[in-house]
């Protein structure tokens, strides 16, 4: 029997007994089996024995999310059914649903949220061994009403639209006080106190876990407008791009995902789609390569995609809305590469601390890896950039001559991009943090094979 068959079968069989667990109402178990029969979807030559569409699965996926009170989740896995299939009933239907039940609510929430954090913590204390004055804190908000904001000792900290929080929390030597709260969008207010112990004594802790490399590379070249001239080398360089990552860095086929020519929904539809398949311990390359456009009465920068209008900004994908779906994601470092016109708009700038001369290497790096970072390189600041680039030539020069087993995206930025580009052309290549998706600390850390 042919191995795509087997795969599709198991696809069909999970599917079915993840429909099974929600009528039981076994939800959790239901996510669990219908996650497992989507990732033995996508197989070369697959297609041809595919049992269960996707938008099919996705809807399950939502309703397996609306009967934890999810709503968040519920309706990202819904608008994913409708965006690959704009006429699955079942899904709209799911979708109206979800919004009223959601409205009720919120107007009808008297309860507090529940939280609670990424690490078990045994007599609600952390025992962690450091020399930093600060340390990450991860946690879970959840409320039917959904999550308004999360404060960490009185400070506001980055809250997902799901209710994943974390932030930075300064630490002394001995036992430190964390109190967390969190309002939901009715208003309730709930507390949680823990205890944190800073220790110079190393301890049976749990190391993060190694995670996977993934990348999404988005090449728009051809455009159905003929009023937007279509460029020569985008879906060449996203090409370029994935041999370097596949060949010298840690991405393999199954991790490398491209998307040539795409429309607005296609975007959106695959970033919803990884917010289920990326882990909290993951990394991710977002690259894209095509025409750009800035607004100056908007103050705004948008992508255009090949399905956009010239005339038409709803057919744009705005910056603002690209931050937006970054923000879903859990990886623990993502850097988004832009080479388009007005791509520097994308970000507000800020120093990272690169530590001191004194600081080994391995404990910088290792120091970077445990913070979430949510950087961005772009070809241009507010600026037209050209279709042959030369940012994306000292891009591909960089990672393909490094020789470096660790090297951070602002290092390869400074030493090797920036000045290089700015000597050859008029334009100004730009690094800078992504605050509005969660940007906490340390920076992507491409990784040699």
């Amino acid at each position: 029997m042919p191995e795509e068959f087997v795969q599709a079968n198991i696809n069909a069989n999970y599917y079915v007994l993840g429909l099974l667990d929600i009528n039981e109402k076994k939800y959790e178990d239901a996510i669990h089996k219908l996650l497992y029969s989507l990732s033995k979807r996508g197989k070369k030559g697959m297609e041809v024995y595919m049992l269960v569409e996707k938008w099919k699965l996705y809807t399950a996926i939502g309703d397996a999310y609306a009967g934890l009170g999810l709503f968040t989740k519920a309706k990202d896995n819904y608008t994913v059914a409708l965006l690959a299939n704009p006429d699955h009933q079942p899904a709209k239907d799911a979708l109206s649903k979800l919004e009223a039940a959601y409205s009720k609510e919120v107007a009808t929430d008297k309860t507090s949220p529940i939280i609670s954090l990424s690490t078990a913590l045994p007599k609600r204390g952390l025992i962690i061994t450091t020399a930093d004055s600060t340390i990450l804190v991860k946690g879970f908000a959840s409320d039917p009403s959904g999550i308004k904001n999360v404060l960490m000792n009185g400070k506001e900290v980055y809250v997902q639209p799901d209710g994943n929080f974390w932030g930075e929390v300064k630490v002394n030597d001995g036992i430190n006080a964390l109190t967390i709260t969190a309002t939901d969008l009715a208003g309730n207010k709930k507390d949680e106190s823990f205890e944190i112990e800073k220790t110079t004594t190393a301890t049976n802790s749990n190391p993060e876990r190694e995670g996977k490399s993934y990348a999404l590379l988005l090449a728009a070249q051809n455009y159905s407008d003929d009023k937007i001239p279509s460029l020569e080398n985008p879906i060449a360089d996203a090409i370029k791009l994935k041999l370097i990552l596949k060949n010298n860095y840690q991405f393999t086929d199954s991790t490398v995902i491209t998307l040539f020519n795409p429309a607005v929904s296609d975007i959106k539809q695959q970033m919803l789609e990884l917010t289920n398949r990326i882990q909290p311990e993951d990394n991710l390359i977002i690259f894209y390569a095509g025409h750009g456009i800035w607004v100056e009465k908007e103050k705004k920068g948008y992508w255009m995609l090949t399905d956009s209008k010239r005339y038409d900004e709803a057919s744009w994908l705005s910056n603002k809305e690209m931050l937006n779906l970054i923000a879903k994601l859990p990886a623990r470092h993502t850097l988004l590469i832009t080479d388009a016109c007005f791509s520097g708009s994308v970000f507000k700038t800020r120093g990272l601390d690169l530590g001191n001369e004194e600081e080994g290497k391995s404990t910088l790096v290792e120091r970077m890896q445990n913070k979430i970072s949510r950087v961005a390189i772009t070809s241009g600041n507010d600026t037209e950039v050209p279709d042959k680039s030369v940012f994306m030539h000292y891009l591909v020069k960089a990672l393909s001559e490094n020789k470096e087993k660790y090297l951070t995206a602002q290092k390869m930025f400074v030493n090797q991009i920036i000045e290089a580009v700015m000597t050859a052309t008029n334009t100004e290549p730009r690094y800078g943090t992504l605050e509005m998706a969660g940007h906490i600390g340390g920076d992507y850390i491409f990784i040699r094979e």
